[in-house]
């Protein structure tokens, strides 16, 4: 059920980035028609873009890892028996699991920072906070995604 809950999630995010997707091309279309045709840019198109690649970068990353979906460059690593192939793919999950959850954690602290400070936006004095705790939860599901790759690996490593 946790994994069922886990994937949900995943795929939540990857919905939001998908979003996110398409409002970044609507903003970038309406602030060009407006430059170009009304001398009139949309305001805060800078600060929009900044906003939803926050969500375009960090929503799509667990969905990813859950499908294989990361690029890995295995040209020497395939030469190797597929135990020491899972155990290889094992550490470097393991090192990844560090480094998202490093991420994660200081992504949590700053956004509470900032949130105690009542930092906002530059031009549309929108809060930040909300971005870098989009950042720790996309770090946070990679994390957790790169832990059931560890135990696949270990498995199949120990097998």
């Amino acid at each position: 059920m946790l994994a069922r809950v886990f994937q949900a999630a995943a795929v939540a995010a990857s919905a939001v980035a998908i979003a996110a997707l398409a409002a970044l091309a609507a903003v970038t279309v309406i602030d060009v028609a407006g430059r170009y045709l009304f001398n009139k840019p949309l305001l805060g198109a800078i600060e929009m873009s900044e906003f939803l690649m926050v969500f375009l970068s960090f929503g799509g990353l667990a969905l990813a890892e859950l499908r294989n979906g990361h690029i890995t460059v295995d040209f020497f690593v395939s030469a190797l028996p597929e135990r020491a192939r899972a155990l290889l793919e094992a550490a470097g999950a393991l090192l990844g699991i560090v480094f998202w959850g490093f991420v994660a954690w200081r992504a949590t602290v700053h956004s509470s920072r900032i949130w105690a400070a009542g930092e906002v936006s530059a031009n549309l004095t929108v809060p930040t906070w909300p971005f870098y705790l989009a950042v720790t939860v996309g770090s946070g599901l990679l994390a957790l995604a790169l832990i059931g790759r560890v135990v696949r690996s270990v498995r199949i490593g120990l097998a």
